[in-house]
């Protein structure tokens, strides 16, 4: 059992990098769902278990992708909006690491703030749908610290080439 475990964790990388071609239409638009994993599943720091939701709204064309996205989270009173240009990795793969920047505004009952957030997601895409794992570095303006966040979600594409 123990070589086979072994065999298997030594042909994963080999799996992860020769993934085959969905398709060679890389330009496409896309809108998502999803939603915090830890605020939805354990709560947060100052919260317990709630809906902490995302929608977004997106474009590719091949390595490029920008992204617009509206969060709330009614629990704590918090929404955020903002812009995500980024870059996509391995675009036309099944795996598709992508990076990006959010340029985004924190807006609480009393104030919006500016906030800026690292992304990384990690998408696996089928024919005309993906599902992502989206991890987030985000500076807290609000409160003035560092919070990191995953969210997972399914994104639908449209707009081919015909």
């Amino acid at each position: 059992m123990k070589k086979i475990i072994l065999l298997l964790l030594l042909v994963l990388p080999t799996h992860v990098f020769a993934q085959y071609w969905l398709t060679r239409e890389d330009t496409y638009f896309f809108v998502s769902t999803g939603l915090d994993l830890r605020n939805a599943t354990f709560g947060g720091t100052v919260n317990p278990a709630a809906y902490d939701g995302t929608w977004t709204a997106g474009y590719r064309n091949e390595n490029f992708s920008i992204l617009a996205y509206y969060e709330t989270f009614s629990a704590i009173r918090y929404e955020s909006m903002g812009v995500n240009p980024g870059y996509v990795f391995r675009p036309g793969k099944m795996l598709v690491p992508v990076a990006d920047i959010s340029l985004s505004f924190i807006r609480r009952p009393w104030k919006t703030f500016p906030s800026l957030a690292l992304n990384s997601r990690l998408e696996f895409h089928f024919s005309r749908f993906f599902i992502y794992l989206r991890g987030e570095n985000r500076w807290r303006t609000d409160y003035d610290f560092f919070q990191i966040s995953v969210y997972g979600g399914v994104s639908y594409k449209f707009g081919f080439p015909k």
